[in-house]
This record gives C-alpha cells, structure tokens and sequence, in this order.
C-alpha cells in the first residue's frame, strides 16, 4: 500500500457518518461504500489531501484502479486499518471538505464527474449540458444544483487554460 493516510481517511469517513468500511462483497452497500470512498477520494484530494490516486472517467465517474487495490489491501488486513493514526496531515481541510460533499451515492457521482470534466470544459453551462451527456440518469436541474454547490466551495473552475 501508497499510503498509510488512506487508512486514516477512512476512519475519518466513518467518524462522520460518510461511509460504512464494509467493501468486501457483491451486496449493494458493499458496492455502494466502494464508490463512494472513491468520490471521496476524489473530492479530498482538491482539499489538499496528498494521497497518490490518480483518477481516469469510468462509467461511474472518476476511478483509481491503484486506490481499488489500495482500500482492498486495508479490508483484508484489518491491522493495516486499526493500526492506522486517527489524525490526517494538516493541509487537508477538514471542514472545507466536509461542509462541501453530501452523504449520496448520485449526489458523489455528478460532484466527481463534474469536477473531472471542468479540466476541460470552462464554462458553466457547457459543463452541465457535457454531464447530461454522460450521467443520462440526472436531471438538468440535478446536474445545476450540484454544480452550484461546486462553484460556491470553489471546487470548479472556469479560468482559461
């Protein structure tokens, strides 16, 4: 494993009711968890979370084959995850973080994918009409809205290059 804060940031996840650490398995909350320590993941790391995961657009949205490998690694090896400090690194924002994700599967999915298409796309409605295209699930009002959130905790960005 990369890095030991995984652990931490898990256990920090499920200290704030985000995630249940329960992965291992077919159920629907089993894959449900896994998803959304990848957004997680995601988010964290444009919060100033140094963890070495790079993400690549996957039907669910930004993926890290590295960090599936890496929180497997922790599920199997329980002393990996209770060994694990409590504390993350200062420079992650905890709150800012915090007051910028919600508690939801689709909610986690449109946020990663927005965040990830904005590389490329600068403009506000451009981005929303570019992820009706791929989450063809979400409503133009849902897509808006968790868009919104994005560019009030300035997790967007619409500056050229």
């Amino acid at each position: 494993m990369k890095s030991g804060t995984l652990a931490s940031f898990i256990k920090f996840l499920e200290g704030e009711k985000l995630v249940e650490f329960d992965i291992l398995g077919d159920s629907d909350e089993c894959f449900e968890n896994r998803l959304k320590l990848q957004k997680y993941v995601y988010i964290a790391q444009r919060w100033g979370l140094e963890l070495p995961y790079t993400h690549s657009m996957y039907l669910y949205g930004p993926y890290s084959r590295t960090l599936t490998d890496d929180y497997y690694e922790i599920a199997e090896n329980p002393d990996l995850y209770d060994g694990a400090p409590r504390d993350l690194p200062p420079e992650f924002d905890r709150e800012g973080f915090l007051r910028s994700v919600e508690n939801d599967q689709r909610w986690l999915e449109i946020a990663a994918t927005l965040i990830e298409r904005n590389k490329e796309i600068r403009g506000h409605d451009e981005l929303v009409k570019n992820v009706m295209g791929i989450k063809h699930w979400a409503s133009r009002q849902r897509i808006a809205d968790v868009l919104d959130s994005l560019e009030r905790h300035g997790l967007v960005d619409y500056a050229s290059g």
